[in-house]
């Protein structure tokens, strides 16, 4: 019986053991496992902080190799005013993300989308980036009296749209039984900014008055702008009337989104399905204010944030789009006697039921 019991209690032991030591085996390997979840939330946060011109604190997830090589330079006028995570792949204890991003420029119209590979390793309990590469995409830019478009690093560039694609006369939103239809302001081109994908671009013109407008773009239209190109050519070497022919644009179509009176567009960009436009702009009479619009018909989302919130005393300044929501912060005028407490802040914008709550 003692006998018996002996060997119970050397198996109980041998048992233990071994339980013992699975367990902390698995507790190694999940240690020692690389989260592509937790290495999103990496890229997240990182491209808040960049987007936020806030560098400092984004070099703080740089790997050290990576830190060293990081130089400080003069802030550049191409703002990132968006992006959008395209594509993950985890490989061992790695993970690789592209990244579209949209860049608009402060005080000349200029755009382009870059993409952005983004590198995050497992350094010890950290997640970390160690190498960021740029490929750009497209870019588009004014020349003459129309917006161009460039493909990657093709040094060809193709006209987008010009004034004569661009309706003489539209509606604002504000008019909302559509009773006058207002001169398009023609005077100059105001801030532009690309989708993600880079076949749409929402543009504005200005005197006066802001024109926002949404241009979808066709590249394959591109090939027939060349042929008509090469045709206008030999005509005109074969001794033809020698008028060159007008270059074919490759904006397919405009749908106009709004007018707005007394205002200057500071900045727009698309959200992360690319469903919704968000417009940034300056009132002469009510200062900093955003309205966000659908981009498949134009019309404005069920909020009016010049008349949910008191415009006289707060201005409303975008931050950032997320999955299917956009936050932006309500912060008071300094000529202001002081707003309702409860209204200064960060706010959340719901996207598919469009209510809004305080963070």
């Amino acid at each position: 019986m003692k006998k018996f019991l002996s060997c119970l209690l050397i198996l109980f032991c041998i048992l233990s053991i071994a339980g013992c030591s699975n367990k902390k085996e698995e507790e190694k390997i999940k240690k020692n496992a690389f989260e592509i979840k937790t290495a999103n939330n990496v890229v997240l946060s990182y491209m808040n902080f960049i987007m936020k011109e806030d560098f400092q604190n984004g070099k703080k997830l740089y790997t050290k190799d990576l830190y060293r090589k990081a130089t400080d330079l003069p802030i550049s006028n191409m703002k990132i005013k968006g992006y959008k995570v395209t594509e993950s792949n985890e490989v061992g204890r790695s993970g690789v993300f592209k990244v579209r991003v949209s860049r608009t420029s402060i005080g000349s119209s200029l755009s382009c989308v870059d993409e952005y590979s983004i590198k995050i390793v497992k350094d010890g309990a950290e997640y970390k980036i160690s190498e960021i590469t740029n490929t750009p995409q497209k870019e588009a830019f004014i020349e003459g009296t129309g917006i161009r478009f460039r493909d990657k690093k093709n040094v060809k560039t193709n006209l987008i749209i010009d004034v004569s694609g661009i309706p003489k006369y539209s509606y604002s939103k504000d008019d909302g039984a559509k009773l006058y239809k207002i001169m398009v302001p023609l005077k100059e081109f105001g801030p532009m900014n690309f989708s993600y994908e880079g076949d749409k671009i929402a543009f504005s013109t200005y005197n006066k008055n802001t024109f926002i407008g949404i241009v979808n773009i066709d590249e394959s239209l591109e090939v027939q702008a060349k042929g008509n190109a090469d045709q206008s050519g030999q005509s005109s070497q074969g001794g033809g009337s020698g008028a060159m022919a007008k270059e074919k644009p490759i904006g397919k179509d405009l749908i106009p989104i709004d007018l707005l009176f007394d205002s200057k567009v500071e900045f727009m960009t698309f959200s992360m399905d690319e469903k919704f436009l968000l417009v940034q702009y300056n009132s002469e009479k009510t200062g900093k204010c955003i309205r966000v619009y659908k981009v498949d018909n134009g019309d404005m989302i069920p909020i009016n944030f010049e008349k949910d919130y008191p415009i006289e005393k707060v201005q409303i300044i975008f931050s950032s789009f997320g999955e299917d929501n956009m936050t932006y912060e309500v912060i008071s005028k300094s000529n202001s006697n002081g707003a309702e407490g409860d209204i200064i802040g960060k706010w959340k914008l719901n996207l598919k039921d469009f209510t809004v709550k305080k963070l």
